[in-house]
């Protein structure tokens, strides 16, 4: 005959089923989840920032029909929005200008129309107190030329150097990257280039567009984590808010999150998520007063991270703009 199972055991078992159950549950309550939201953040110039400074542009090393074009459009496309001037001036101009003007007495060393070498560009620049040379060198394709992505990409080394002899005896007297853009990519970072004709044009574009962030300070996509609440007082409308920040609506996400924390101050869910949106607007000294708040409030692992992730956030806001210390300080991060 087959055995029973016991009663008690049964009882044993279901006891600890509900008791786990609702264990999750109140962690679930008490905790919250938690949802990743797009968010636009400003990132230091991956090299050096060159705001407010004059950079001498040579042409660039390889096919010229690839590199006149990206040379032209780099030229060209000189940020000039607040926090982003940066002036580029084209080589050869510069070259034939200087060789042209009835003030230049001396010859330039070793100088001639065609000779770009690191030494004549060098006192050119000094000359015209131009105060960085940034050059360009288009790295071959090495990949096979039978598979079908070959030719739709663009390579570039790109190497920036101070001219003053002050500025080269420093550590970071020279600095290099290199810039690779593939056009599928490009097409999908960039959809307004999908309105050119010309592949090759859309590519050299793109490849513009992202050398600029090596000399400026510019803007990333990023992404951050709002709290999710569950069966506590105003979910809904924090739900709705969470909402319109993923739909990049800060700011009606900001009233929603207010309108709950207004009325149930004790939500340390809509805290922790007005902390982030404060941040979205590069509101950070409120960022991490109400994101210290949240900690206090609930010392959940989310909140601690999020206090963590305004401070270095509003580093390389700092760091983009070259701004001084805030006035509380840094608490939780080092340079």
């Amino acid at each position: 005959m087959s055995r029973q199972p016991c009663p008690h055991r049964i009882e044993r078992r279901l006891l600890r089923n509900v008791a786990l159950s609702f264990t999750a549950l109140s962690l679930t309550v008490l905790g919250g989840c938690r949802m990743g939201v797009p968010i636009h953040v400003w990132s230091p110039a991956e090299l050096q920032s060159t705001v407010g400074k004059s950079v001498l542009v040579p042409e660039l090393v390889g096919p010229k029909a690839v590199t006149d074009p990206i040379h032209e459009q780099l030229v060209q496309s000189a940020p000039t929005g607040v926090g982003q001037q940066t002036q580029l001036l084209s080589g050869p101009e510069v070259l034939s200008a200087l060789q042209s003007s009835p003030e230049q007495t001396i010859a330039l060393v070793s100088y001639d129309q065609n000779d770009t070498s690191d030494l004549a560009l060098a006192e050119a620049a000094r000359r015209q107190n131009i105060d960085f040379i940034l050059r360009g060198e288009v790295l071959p394709d090495r990949r096979p030329r039978q598979i079908p992505e070959a030719g739709q990409r663009i390579s570039i080394s790109w190497r920036l150097t101070p001219v003053s002899t002050a500025a080269t005896a420093n550590a970071m007297a020279e600095a290099g990257r290199p810039v690779v853009v593939d056009l599928q990519a490009a097409l999908e970072r960039y959809p307004d280039l999908g309105l050119l004709s010309d592949p090759e044009q859309a590519l050299q574009a793109a490849v513009v567009r992202q050398t600029l962030p090596l000399i400026t300070p510019s803007v990333r996509r990023g992404r951050v984590q709002l709290e999710i609440p569950y069966l506590l007082p105003g979910t809904k409308a924090i739900r709705r808010g969470n909402a319109l920040a993923m739909a990049g609506r800060w700011q009606a996400a900001e009233e929603a999150w207010q309108e709950v924390q207004q009325r149930y101050p004790f939500s340390s869910v809509a805290v922790h998520n007005l902390a982030v949106a404060a941040a979205a607007r590069q509101d950070f000294s409120t960022a991490k007063r109400l994101a210290r708040k949240a900690v206090r409030m609930k010392p959940s692992a989310l909140h601690k991270e999020t206090l963590i992730w305004i401070e270095r956030t509003q580093r390389d806001y700092h760091e983009a703009f070259d701004l001084p210390d805030p006035p509380e300080g840094w608490f939780l991060t080092r340079e």
